[in-house]
């Protein structure tokens, strides 16, 4: 029988945001950050309870690896999330949210822009730009697809952030049918089966995409971030360098030191974000090499450490895990309550984050 397609699926129940449970909400969701709502968000929301900021944070979420995005399915109370640059540069996850809703709505807000999505629209999200969006009890279905695979197409990301797709348009209803089928259909398919899904449902996303671009107003790229992400992409394409450096980047970019850390800062640091690549792109490859039990000192030189001591500390600093102690963490994920003390938080966060960055930083 064909190997199924590679799946996470976990829960989370928290109590309000002062308990030391609520890390657990940057887990739920990665790429934001996520509190409950207070009364007055609740009542702009016309949420019934507006004592919600006392009340219980459940969330149930499930997702799917396909060769060129993440599917995630995810349902939760009341709540408010929010990004911004900085957080996707640190994140490492750059790309757009296709995020539509299946029942309640959620309030979208960023930029100066701000907009109702609820049942059946698709929104739109930048994950390089501020959003805040604030929702009463949600279901929806995102898919997360690397900026790379979007813009090789000729499309304008920036320009479609916060935007809603037109429910009128026929190439929006094909696209929301076929996200509730690959909804429906994700468990059954097949790892041989992986490359067609993902090649039809890409192809659905930029049609309705290029669909909506004819008629839409779009906001203007913004410039002052353009550098700042073109230096992060020149970074992820050479951190195998052992030699690469920050003399490298000033040199491609025609721009001194200081105008560097001034930009980057944002980065925590230009060294401090080349080191951090150099890690997450270690832990790729060892925790996706566990059947050819691959060498950690092969791993290191390829990561561009000069130093496997170095390597270790380091590696253990950032994941809370050896490099020997990763190589038996799977891609394959079981029911978690992140709320029992019995499950292991350091290894099921990790593991998210593992499969996030495979999807999101391969080239």
């Amino acid at each position: 029988m064909s190997q199924k397609i590679s799946s996470f699926h976990f829960c989370t129940s928290t109590l309000p945001t002062e308990h030391k449970k609520v890390a657990w909400r940057d887990v739920m969701h990665p790429f934001y950050q996520t509190s409950n709502l207070t009364p007055e968000q609740a009542q702009g929301a016309n949420v019934e309870d507006a004592n919600v900021e006392d009340a219980t944070f459940e969330a149930k979420v499930s997702g799917y690896f396909f060769k060129n995005f993440l599917c995630i399915n995810a349902g939760a109370t009341p709540q408010k999330y929010y990004s911004n640059t900085e957080r996707a540069l640190k994140s490492g996850y750059d790309g757009v949210i296709v995020k539509l809703i299946l029942d309640g709505y959620c309030d979208f807000s960023g930029d100066g822009s701000s907009i109702r999505n609820g049942a059946g629209g698709i929104t739109i999200l930048d994950m390089s730009r501020e959003v805040t969006g604030i929702t009463p009890i949600i279901d929806t279905i995102s898919l997360v697809i690397p900026r790379d695979v979007i813009s090789k197409y000729g499309i304008n990301i920036e320009g479609l952030h916060l935007q809603t797709l037109d429910q009128a348009s026929v190439m929006t209803r094909l696209l929301v049918n076929h996200l509730r089928m690959l909804r429906q259909e994700a468990q059954y398919i097949t790892q041989n089966e992986i490359s067609d899904v993902s090649k039809l449902t890409i192809e659905l996303v930029i049609s309705a995409l290029q669909n909506h671009i004819k008629t839409a107003v779009l906001t203007p790229p913004r410039s002052d971030n353009y550098l700042l992400f073109k230096i992060k992409e020149y970074i992820c394409a050479n951190i195998q360098s052992v030699d690469f450096n920050v003399a490298d980047i000033c040199t491609k970019y025609n721009i001194s030191r200081a105008k560097l850390y001034r930009i980057t800062a944002a980065l925590g640091g230009v060294a401090n974000f080349i080191r951090k690549q150099r890690l997450h792109h270690a832990y790729h490859l060892l925790c996706s090499n566990e059947e050819t039990k691959p060498q950690i000192s092969t791993i290191a030189f390829q990561s561009g450490f000069k130093s496997l001591s170095n390597f270790s500390l380091l590696f253990k600093e950032e994941f809370g895990v050896s490099p020997s102690e990763s190589i038996h963490l799977t891609n394959t994920y079981k029911m978690v309550d992140l709320n029992d003390p019995n499950e292991q938080p350091t290894a099921n966060s990790l593991l998210i984050s593992a499969w996030l960055n495979r999807v999101l930083l391969q080239k």
